[in-house]
């Protein structure tokens, strides 16, 4: 406990010492002559110490900063339009700060919806067209079926004339059938070769791209089930017509995503407030054109904000997250503003050998601004009794302030007598003291560094 309150009161034992060695010069001369038995006696005036109930504190100095804060910047290129805020009020979460000008992109949204019918339109040619080839598969295969029926057919005419015309030619050589029969017999058997030649040209036709040749050189296996075939077959013989299909599609979805695109740009011509806060600074003006890199405007969220305060490493380990705290603000001497300690950074600056310490404040009045300077009392422990002395009675020089101590001068008999203290925190106009002094002792108000020690005096009413 003893380190953490040292702290608070370095800065006031520096001011008082400073004041004490200006007049020391003079003091020293004055003590000279003031010593035991000496027959010049000093004047002084004496107050008491006296126990106090306190409450062990780190007194401190910070600044306030925002809780959060957003820089709003333009989603779009532009021209500003109309403004509809201006610095110092409070705006909610999407409400509309800023327009910029749409013109343009009405009419790119237009030209837009345009072409997206266009895509439409085309993509309906290509799922069209597609579905004919699928037909035409399936219409092709029915010619396949029927080319192998006459294939058949022809293939069995051919080998019944050819069975008559061998067996008629061997009558011919027996005598038993005329020249001019056999040769009526040949002229058929010749007919039936050709239509049966004609029959397989047309069925290699049509299987022109049904063919187990054709899959494999799709890079696929021949499926063994039929259907499954026809499936392949139907897929390699639609496949430009799917890949026209698959471009449109592309093409449409290209156009439909720029039209979102000009939508959502269209939306942000409103630009809107991202979080409750209030407006801190403008930095544009109507008519101005922006673009994406254009600060428009930076907001604060100060319904919370932060006392934000340095904390030298010694007394970093007496502060934990959530112990009270309060704030007196320039200006105020009474009025103390509660809050609660949120944040203790887990770094310290090597060179000042402190540590950042946020401490959470109300503001949902609106009372106080970022940047604004407090005393913050941040409070370490329960209230206990202490011995607390007149902040005059105190008297340190350099050797004392080094070390942390400081004198006082006891009152005893009519003279002064040196007494070296640990002193502590201020409470208002006092000062709490550690160890080296009791309650209820009387001491020199007024004593200066130079003083000696066992000096008479006279206490003044």
């Amino acid at each position: 406990m003893r380190d953490n309150v040292r702290f608070g009161i370095f800065s006031t034992l520096v001011t008082i010492l400073c004041v004490a060695l200006t007049v020391s010069g003079c003091a020293a001369k004055e003590e000279q002559s003031l010593v035991y038995g000496s027959s010049v006696v000093r004047t002084v005036r004496v107050g008491h110490s006296r126990s106090q109930i306190v409450r062990p504190a780190l007194d401190t100095f910070g600044t306030l900063i925002y809780h959060s804060k957003a820089d709003i910047y333009p989603g779009i290129e532009g021209t500003v339009e109309r403004i509809l805020v201006e610095e110092g009020q409070r705006v909610k979460a999407g409400q509309t700060l800023l327009l910029f000008s749409k013109d343009r992109l009405l009419t790119s949204r237009e030209q837009v919806e345009a072409e997206v019918a266009s895509k439409q339109a085309l993509l309906v040619l290509a799922e069209e067209k597609l579905r004919e080839g699928k037909n035409a598969v399936e219409a092709r295969t029915l010619e396949i079926q029927k080319a192998e029926a006459e294939l058949s057919q022809a293939q069995a005419e051919f080998d019944n004339i050819a069975q008559i015309y061998s067996n008629k030619k061997k009558l011919f050589e027996a005598g038993g059938v005329s020249e001019g029969e056999l040769q009526s017999l040949y002229t058929g058997f010749i007919a039936a070769q050709m239509d049966l030649s004609r029959a397989e040209k047309e069925l290699e036709i049509q299987r022109i791209g049904f063919r187990d040749q054709d899959i494999l050189a799709a890079g696929s296996t021949v499926p063994g089930d039929e259907q499954q075939r026809l499936r392949m077959l139907t897929k390699i013989n639609t496949g430009m017509l799917e890949a026209e299909r698959r471009v449109a599609q592309a093409e449409l979805g290209a156009a439909n995503a720029e039209l979102r695109r000009i939508t959502m740009m269209l939306g942000d011509t409103e630009v809107r407030a991202p979080i409750d806060a209030i407006v801190g600074m403008r930095f544009v003006e109507v008519g101005e054109k922006s673009d994406r890199d254009t600060l428009l405007l930076t907001l604060f969220n100060t319904e919370t904000v932060y006392a934000q305060v340095e904390v030298a490493e010694a007394d970093l380990r007496k502060l934990r997250i959530g112990q009270e705290a309060e704030l007196l603000f320039e200006g105020e001497t009474e009025s103390k503003t509660r809050g609660r300690v949120e944040l203790i950074s887990p770094y310290i600056d090597p060179k000042a050998r402190t540590a950042r310490v946020r401490v959470h404040v109300d503001n949902s009045g609106g009372t106080y601004i970022p940047g604004m300077f407090a005393r913050v009392r941040i409070f370490l422990g329960e209230a206990e009794e202490r011995v607390t002395v007149p902040q005059q009675a105190i008297v340190t020089n350099v050797e004392t302030l080094a070390a942390g101590k400081a004198i006082v001068f006891l009152v005893r008999n009519s003279r002064a007598f040196r007494r070296e203290v640990d002193p502590g925190q201020k409470e208002g106009d006092r000062v709490v003291i550690l160890s080296g002094l009791e309650a209820g002792e009387a001491i020199v108000l007024d004593a200066t560094p130079g003083m000696r020690d066992g000096v008479e005096v006279e206490v003044l009413p």
